[in-house]
């Protein structure tokens, strides 16, 4: 039996648009993961269990239905992405390298009722449960709950006996949520981002116009699926292609991924792309099938995208977008990098495009207002179809971040007449390293907790592999002795990976501006000296 579609507006219902995909693209493969291959009917059948479980989960329940997603890449995470959808759901997805009071803090705020958990996970919701007052179930991708609290269920059970054939019959609307995000701050804790059915398959939709992404496509995902990597999936398997995914980077498994399985289209943060220019078999290993390589979260350097396109071809695209305007507000296409590099156009190579088809963007003064001219810096607000719906419960920044239709993205750029947007700096505190936003204040308030560190600052500074490092600035305390490896030790045990500083320098004092706060651009000035732009 297959379920009807109920509504003209099918179009903007993430719930019919998947069922439909699933059903149409049945026999073909969706994804491979290592030696699994799962084809779109598989994929069908099996979130159409785990959905018709969650839905009788919360019958007779009026609350919002919030289901937390927490695990690394794996076939289960894309069956839980998919229930949560057909269920009518709102999902909050949280990246896998997130510490333990990051996930806290998370589950806590965005009062998530059910989460779905993966093996690597399950020893610290174990010990957070008893914070997490919202959670009643949790749900985990292995087998060996028994000696965890009775809230606890593996997943093999939790939809055991639910049918596979059919999704479950609930009435969904294109402005209902289905997505809650979460963004980091410069002040504060993070702010859940909000989406609705309608935003996320505008999106969708969107990708498959900018990115070239179509039926024919081998894509390869290395990075996590809650980020980027998963709106470009989640679109590929709108159109029926098939994608490799895997739960981590590693170069030398990437190469044989692109031999083995034909890739055409990869995403990559510019740290990747870099490790594969330098990879010593780059010349010896067979490219030839890659057609696109998207990147974004992070500009190139324009002398290493000449490299690559030297070496690899015009095969690039590049995306700048955020959270609140996911990914696609401008992008500058593979013609533009080439026609950059035939009229040595150094300028061009380093913008970050166009405005993309459903975008626009227009450069203000940040203090009044209004629109710059040409060529002129101010703050870049962009629109789009899949602007955010608001802050999760926090009225004044939403007020504070929708300028009307405009989203206040809090990035300084400029736009020349041709309409290519370049990114100067950033008028938040936030450093992008290897395709990962850090929030500086995050880092600062943590290192200030060390013994023997009175103050700190934290900033981004040029880093060739990286993009941007993590720098950070520390005054230490009268009569106490502290070194770089003290610092970064520290931070090891208290923050994710790659928000932890990886150089540390020691000062007498911090500059200040008229107003008396630490005067952070002074600071960064002397590590960007002779850069064009603060940002990299």
């Amino acid at each position: 039996m297959i379920a009807p579609l109920s509504r003209a507006d099918g179009a903007f219902n993430l719930k019919e648009l998947f069922e439909k995909s699933l059903r149409k693209y049945q026999h073909r493969t969706a994804v491979i993961f290592d030696e699994i291959h799962l084809s779109y009917g598989v994929l069908d059948q099996q979130s159409n269990a785990l959905a018709n479980a969650l839905v009788a989960k919360y019958e007779g329940k009026e609350e919002e239905k919030r289901v937390a997603i927490l695990m690394e890449n794996r076939p289960e995470y894309v069956i839980s992405e998919l229930a949560v959808t057909k269920a009518g759901m709102t999902k909050v997805l949280l990246n896998s390298m997130l510490e333990r009071d990051e996930i806290e803090y998370i589950l806590n705020d965005s009062r998530a009722n059910i989460l779905i958990c993966g093996p690597d996970f399950v020893e610290i919701i174990s010990q957070l449960a008893s914070s997490l007052e919202h959670l009643e179930t949790v749900v985990c991708v292995n087998d060996d709950v028994e000696d965890q609290p009775n809230r606890f269920v593996a997943l093999d059970e939790f939809y055991r006996g639910y049918t596979e054939d059919v999704p479950p019959d609930v009435d969904v609307s294109p402005d209902d949520v289905v997505f809650h995000a979460y963004t980091g701050g410069t002040t504060g804790n993070p702010k859940g981002v909000l989406h609705t059915h309608r935003s996320r398959a505008m999106l969708y939709y969107s990708a498959l116009a900018e990115l070239d992404i179509s039926e024919d496509d081998r894509l390869l995902f290395t990075t996590p699926l809650p980020h980027s990597a998963g709106s470009f999936f989640r679109s590929s398997l709108l159109i029926g292609a098939t994608s490799v995914v895997r739960s981590g980077f590693d170069m030398d498994q990437i190469l044989n991924d692109i031999e083995q399985h034909r890739i055409t289209w990869t995403f990559m943060v510019p740290t990747m792309i870099y490790r594969l220019l330098d990879h010593p078999e780059i010349e010896s290993r067979d490219l030839s099938t890659l057609e696109t390589v998207v990147y974004g979260a992070a500009p190139m350097t324009p002398a290493r995208l000449t490299e690559g396109l030297d070496r690899l071809g015009p095969i690039f695209k590049q995306f700048y977008g955020q959270t609140e305007i996911p990914n696609l507000i401008t992008t500058l296409g593979k013609e533009e990098h080439k026609t950059a590099i035939r009229h040595d156009e150094e300028e061009r190579l380093s913008s970050a495009g166009q405005p993309c088809l459903m975008a626009d963007v227009k450069i203000v003064d940040p203090d009044t207002g209004e629109p710059q001219t040409p060529g002129s810096p101010g703050e870049i607000l962009a629109t789009a179809p899949y602007v955010m719906e608001e802050y999760f419960e926090r009225p004044e920044m939403t007020r504070e971040t929708l300028a009307g239709k405009w989203v206040r993205t809090g990035d300084i750029g400029k736009q020349d007449e041709q309409g290519y947007v370049t990114l100067l700096d950033r008028m938040s505190d936030v450093v992008v390293t290897g395709g990962m936003n850090v929030y500086t204040n995050e880092v600062e308030d943590v290192l200030a907790d060390h013994p023997a560190v009175r103050d700190v600052v934290v900033i981004g500074v040029p880093d060739d592999d990286w993009g941007e490092a993590v720098k950070a600035l520390v005054i230490p305390k009268d009569g106490h002795s502290v070194d770089e490896a003290s610092v970064i030790s520290y931070a090891d045990e208290r923050l994710s990976r790659y928000k932890k500083p990886k150089s540390v320098d020691f000062l007498e004092s911090f500059p200040k501006t008229p107003y008396s706060k630490v005067d952070k651009k002074e600071l960064r000035d002397a590590y960007w000296e002779g850069a064009e732009r603060q940002i990299n």
